[in-house]
């Protein structure tokens, strides 16, 4: 690190639940018995899933789309579960182990996700740990879908720094993809690569913070 760090800025898939992408494919594979590569990719190609995660289409409009590229007469609720079906368990170990960073640094969290993902995720996590809220871990939050934005594009990053008045200097971004950091780089912004769905402990150590 070359600067004092002030300002934490987390990611949220890989840190704080535990995601498994390649779930949605298989599953979806299993639902409508034939290849869907193909058709995902082209999904991918079109900006669909990223125009989802901006809060550009409704999950209406997002269920709508898959089950007529596969197959309409299988219920939304299914092409729901196999989405769903990327997020693990909420890591409450994870969010308790950054609390004390708070004392002495802003901690946001920054996640590319959207509304189907965050409504269950929020809802596992109350369910596991009556009382608790996810927000009550954070300053603040911020969500692709409410914000219109993702990364790794910097505008996003600089969204954040400016919202929240952080000098990108004094800011750390932690993430578990290589290309995420690249936006925040851009801008200043002090970056720490997180292996996916491992503890956070030993990542938090290395700079010095734990």
């Amino acid at each position: 690190m070359h600067a004092t760090i002030h300002h934490l800025i987390f990611d949220l898939g890989g840190l704080f639940i535990d995601v498994y992408m390649d779930r949605f494919a298989v599953n979806l594979q299993k639902l409508v018995g034939k290849e869907v590569g193909p058709t995902l990719q082209k999904l991918q190609n079109d900006k669909f899933f990223d125009a989802y995660e901006t809060g550009h289409i409704s999950t209406a409009a997002f269920l709508d789309t898959l089950a007529s590229s596969f197959d309409n007469k299988i219920g939304h609720e299914h092409y729901a579960a196999c989405w769903n079906a990327i997020l693990g368990q909420v890591q409450i170990e994870q969010l308790n182990l950054i609390q004390s960073l708070r004392k002495e640094h802003d901690v946001v969290l920054l996640s590319n996700t959207n509304s189907m993902h965050v409504a269950a995720l929020e809802a596992d996590f109350e369910r596991r740990h009556p009382g608790e809220k996810l927000s009550a871990f954070f300053d603040r939050i911020f969500y692709s879908q409410e914000i219109g934005m993702r990364k790794p594009n910097t505008e996003v990053f600089a969204f954040v720094t400016e919202t929240l008045a952080f000098n990108p200097t004094n800011t750390l971004f932690i993430d578990d993809s290589p290309g995420h950091l690249l936006g925040a780089q851009a801008l200043g912004i002090q970056t720490l690569l997180h292996e996916q769905n491992t503890p956070l402990e030993p990542t938090l150590k290395q700079v010095g913070l734990l």
